[in-house]
């Protein structure tokens, strides 16, 4: 009997299916939605997941006592997910569930999506009235023949011109867009059509808003299913399988460490073959050392990655201050940092709204500065204006000479960034080191 008794800690079929989700939602930082027993809605992210137990980390408490029922949503792989599970422990900040036992497809879209890359610069403007109302511009997450998603960057009051406060409560479902304009999509002309509101949420701190095409517009959108078509495949009905990522490593080591382990036998027996036997082991042994600075760039991101639980709640608390025009630039920018988990990035582009929020920045970004001020000058307003007290300033510059290297080293810029910059790990990293934080 005892032969079965290491069989019944392993997780079934269905358990492994839930890890191999959760653990890559984890790896992904993919926002989740936390739903208690009466409907009521709490942002969430992953902080750890084993065989017992998900532990996530909840904007506000959950109203849920112990072996109470909640449902987490999320998305990954651009598809959206539910599943269900029972409360171990919850409390302000943290919640604590059971493993789930399964994991269902929960999507609501009845043709394929394709998921579109910030890079690529595709942006919304969505008006509900033409001289009133509310004015939404922002980036296209996702499309397809029949609606898309927009992150929504900025809202206006069409009337006025003044900005509005990007709250899920802005609109609500079946909100009409009387017209919209669709620009920079790939290989597609520019789109004017209307459009209604399907779902409005707050996904990794932006606002997110689907809107569902007017119907009979199928030529108007024909290069949209196109664009579709070549990027997306037909949706599942049921979840796709995927294989653990923590299972599969320790498959390919295990023969390595038997092998090893098995060449000092060898060493003892007294024919000279022993020898050669013998070169496998020091093969095998100089990668770790030579590794780490040809590969930085790849080693980087599980470093950061492997920065858990801690590095995320210290970025929680830090606000960073974006002044840059506005633009999908800014709009990139921004939405990449509130991915990463930063608790508020607070982008301006005029000198008035800097100067109103500078206090609540750790630090500062200038990226053509703002419309009164740009670059250095404005490093060095901050300066003049802070003394001590200024947080650390990174500057973006197409160009770079020893007047502006001199510059920033008597304004106290923390670091000079040569445009084009990438937003990649190593970005994040300077970002940690100058917060002090990595």
């Amino acid at each position: 009997m005892a032969m079965f008794g290491t069989k019944k800690t392993k997780p079934s079929e269905g358990s492994d299916l839930v890890l191999a989700y959760l653990e890559d939602a984890q790896r992904v930082r993919a926002a989740l939605v936390v739903f208690d027993a009466k409907g009521r809605e709490t942002p969430a992210s992953l902080v750890a997941v084993t065989e017992e137990r998900v532990t996530l980390s909840v904007q506000e408490r959950v109203l849920a006592d112990k072996g109470d029922s909640v449902t987490l949503l999320f998305h990954l792989d651009g598809l959206r997910f539910k599943t269900s599970s029972r409360t171990q422990e919850s409390k302000a900040g943290t919640l604590t569930l059971d493993l789930p036992a399964a994991i269902d497809l929960a999507e609501r879209r009845k043709n394929p999506r394709a998921r579109l890359n910030q890079r690529e610069g595709a942006t919304a403007i969505a008006l509900t009235g033409l001289f009133d109302g509310i004015g939404l511009t922002g980036t296209i997450d996702n499309i397809s023949g029949s609606g898309m998603c927009l992150k929504v960057g900025r809202a206006m009051n069409v009337k006025t011109q003044g900005p509005m406060h990007l709250g899920t409560n802005l609109l609500s479902v079946g909100q009409v867009f009387l017209l919209m304009k669709l620009s920079k999509l790939p290989k597609c002309p520019l789109i004017e059509l209307a459009g209604t509101a399907t779902h409005v949420a707050s996904e990794g701190g932006l606002l997110s808003v689907g809107i569902a095409f007017e119907p009979g517009k199928d030529s108007l959108l024909a290069p949209i299913r196109s664009l579709v078509s070549s990027r997306s495949n037909s949706i599942p009905t049921s979840v796709p399988p995927k294989a653990r990522r923590s299972q599969e490593a320790p498959r390919e080591e295990e023969p390595a460490i038997e092998l090893a382990a098995a060449h000092p036998p060898a060493r003892k027996d007294p024919p000279a073959a022993p020898e050669p036997v013998t070169a496998p082991p020091p093969v095998a042994a100089p990668p770790p050392e030579p590794v780490h600075p040809s590969e930085g760039a790849e080693a980087a991101p599980e470093a950061h990655h492997r920065g858990g639980a801690l590095l995320r709640v210290k970025k929680r608390t830090r606000n960073l201050l974006l002044a840059m025009p506005e633009g999908p630039e800014r709009e990139a920018l921004a939405a990449f940092l509130a991915a990463d988990g930063y608790g508020q990035v607070l982008a301006v582009a005029a000198l008035t709204e800097l100067l109103d929020v500078l206090d609540r920045a750790q630090l500062v970004f200038v990226d053509g500065g703002v419309a009164e001020i740009q670059g250095l000058a404005l490093a060095s307003l901050l300066r003049r204006k802070l003394q001590d007290d200024m947080p650390p300033v990174i500057l973006a510059e197409d160009t770079v000479d020893s007047e502006l290297v001199l510059g920033a080293q008597e304004t106290g810029v923390a670091q000079i960034l040569v445009k084009p910059y990438s937003l990649d790990a190593d970005f994040l990293r300077m970002l940690e080191e100058h917060l002090g934080i990595g």
